[in-house]
């Protein structure tokens, strides 16, 4: 998948949404093309944790498996990709800033590239039809 951002707003604060995005084994109940998440590690700081994945978009169905970092930080939280049987690359990070009335405006950036056999015009078609519908369901869930 190319490189790909976007930004939102949500009436939450930071910290609430922040939540959200580090309750990555809670991801299965508002993504649902996660299907199961194993956290392997957690500190204040890091978190470890294998997605199982299952993706269905334009007649292409694609289950894999992919292990990340994260980097906890108060204001921003990156990660970058440890082991995938099919992504060579899985990077990026989300940003959270507080807005002057207390609400959040969330940046949202991934870098994805993949070993299987999918055109890179068909990455960017999914990417620009799914990271809204992503950041959607991440907005509701956190303004739930």
């Amino acid at each position: 998948m190319p490189k790909s951002s976007t930004s939102f707003e949500t009436f939450v604060s930071p910290e609430e949404l922040r939540a959200v995005v580090l309750a990555v084994e809670k991801y299965p109940e508002f993504l649902p093309e996660v299907k199961r998440v194993e956290v392997k590690e957690r500190t204040a700081s890091a978190l470890l944790a294998t997605f199982h994945i299952e993706i269905k978009f334009s007649g292409v169905e694609v289950k894999t498996e992919y292990t990340v970092r994260y980097t906890l930080g108060k204001d921003e939280v990156s990660w970058t990709l440890v082991a995938s049987p099919t992504l060579t690359k899985n990077e990026g990070k989300w940003r959270f800033e507080e807005t002057a009335d207390g609400e959040t405006k969330a940046h949202y950036e991934a870098d994805t590239e993949t070993s299987l056999p999918i055109g890179a015009d068909l990455q960017k078609l999914f990417a620009d039809q799914e990271m809204p519908k992503m950041m959607q369901r991440f907005r509701n869930r956190a303004e739930a």
